[in-house]
């Protein structure tokens, strides 16, 4: 978790801006019309141009509504992953802990952190990661990794696959 009050308080800001920005969002499918989403481990992922001009953040929304579950991957580089609910329901699990996903719900996910999701009912996630998304900094996990706190019993519990 962050330690340094600085980063605390750029995320907090972040997150205040972002959240402003989707609660006014009434149909993101027509926010994301006229994009090709990318085929990612996290469902369909539309990178939206930045809707609210913010330097050094980038705005994404996955679909997540047809996953069984989003692969565990980490972020390195610093950059840190908020997710904001859209609609549905689901569960993320950030470092092993668990949180349930609902509309306005909002996820923080520092740097080199595992995460994973598990969407129950048609779950559509605003993106937001700062610095932008790079791709080359995702890094994708099969195995148990203390390090980033990536547990995959409890992956293969709450998805229920198994190796």
């Amino acid at each position: 978790a962050y330690s340094n009050r600085m980063a605390n308080t750029h995320i907090d800001e972040v997150v205040a801006a972002w959240t402003a920005y989707t609660g006014s969002i009434d149909d993101w499918q027509a926010i994301v019309k006229g994009i090709t989403p990318k085929v990612t481990g996290c469902g369909p992922v539309y990178e939206v141009p930045n809707p609210i001009d913010r330097a050094n953040e980038s705005f994404a929304i996955a679909d997540m509504r047809t996953l069984e579950y989003a692969e565990p991957h980490y972020h390195t580089n610093g950059e840190v992953e908020i997710y904001i609910v859209l609609t549905g329901k689901g569960t993320v699990v950030v470092d092993g802990k668990e949180t349930e996903l609902k509309p306005g719900t909002v996820s923080i996910t520092p740097p080199d952190t595992a995460h994973f999701t598990i969407p129950t009912d048609n779950l559509v996630l605003a993106v937001i990661n700062t610095p932008p998304f790079n791709p080359s900094n995702a890094v994708t996990i099969t195995e148990t990794n203390e390090r980033v706190g990536f547990d995959k019993k409890q992956f293969e519990r709450l998805t229920h696959t198994s190796a």
